[in-house]
């Protein structure tokens, strides 16, 4: 149990299985019920190889207690940056969509993409001469802002990000998907996540880049970051499910607890942690 209090919390990164690529320590009933279990308010289920909307319906109709989200990747299994398949999902209750993950060309880049033997050159939502948005992207960024969904930036390069910015952040709900992660992604810097805040995203930061197996970066780094960045623009989820981390619910406690040690206070880590996702998802509408 945390000594933060979590109740409310919104994890808008939780991975569950099956999955394609990763072994996972969750399905989508545990991570649910474990939500539940520590009274967050809501989950997102999130899958890189299918939509997660229709599953997360009925997760959501058999788990008391908490909301269950779900989303879609525009990555190859999906047809890459398709916006039939975009407002397919969101038409069954999508509420994050993210832009290439797993199959982006950043991916390709970084090597991530290679190790799970996904094939390149990989998929980008710019214009490689221009580097404008491809009129397929500014059609699922359309849908999201007609839907009131979430639009996060997965895994594509920093140029993409600051495109995808400048065409969304002040139109509809902008995510930077785990910001200084060096595992998947560009590995955003800070000063490049207050660039793109100042263009209307909020930015996500991970359990998953400062503990457990696959961390790389000190908690205290991360703590600073959302100091830099403003506590107002800054959401804390996960990223886990993967068998070698603690489960979701789980390590969204122990996130909250290494925060309040590094000399956060309790109502900050509850601003990034309960309303800041909670106003993504419209909890509060």
């Amino acid at each position: 149990m945390s000594r933060v209090d979590l109740t409310g919390a919104a994890d808008l990164h939780c991975h569950f299985g099956p999955d394609a690529h990763r072994e996972r320590s969750v399905d989508a009933l545990d991570a649910a019920r474990d939500a539940a279990a520590a009274c967050h308010a809501a989950v997102v289920l999130k899958s890189h190889d299918y939509p997660t909307a229709a599953l997360a319906a009925i997760v959501d109709r058999v788990v008391d207690g908490v909301q269950v989200f779900g989303g879609i990747c525009c990555d190859r299994e999906v047809g890459g940056v398709n916006p039939a398949a975009v407002e397919a999902a969101l038409r069954v209750g999508a509420k994050v969509v993210w832009l290439p993950t797993l199959s982006s060309h950043q991916d390709q880049q970084n090597g991530v993409g290679p190790a799970l033997g996904i094939r390149g050159p990989g998929l980008s939502v710019v214009d490689a001469e221009r580097g404008a948005l491809l009129p397929e992207t500014h059609a699922i960024l359309d849908l999201v802002a007609e839907f009131d969904a979430v639009l996060a930036t997965g895994h594509v390069s920093a140029g993409e990000h600051l495109a995808v910015a400048k065409g969304f952040g002040h139109r509809g709900n902008l995510l930077v998907t785990h910001a200084m992660e060096e595992l998947a992604g560009p590995n955003l810097n800070v000063e490049q996540c207050v660039e793109l805040a100042d263009l209307g995203a909020r930015i996500e930061l991970c359990a998953l880049t400062c503990l457990g197996a696959l961390a790389t970066r000190p908690v205290a780094e991360i703590a600073a970051a959302t100091r830099t960045i403003g506590f107002d623009r800054v959401t804390l989820a996960t990223d886990y499910g993967q068998r070698v981390n603690l489960r979701p619910a789980d390590g969204f406690a122990a996130f909250a607890d290494a925060l309040l040690d590094t000399g956060l206070a309790e109502p900050e880590i509850r601003r990034m942690a309960c309303t800041n996702p909670g106003a993504l998802l419209g909890l509060d509408a």
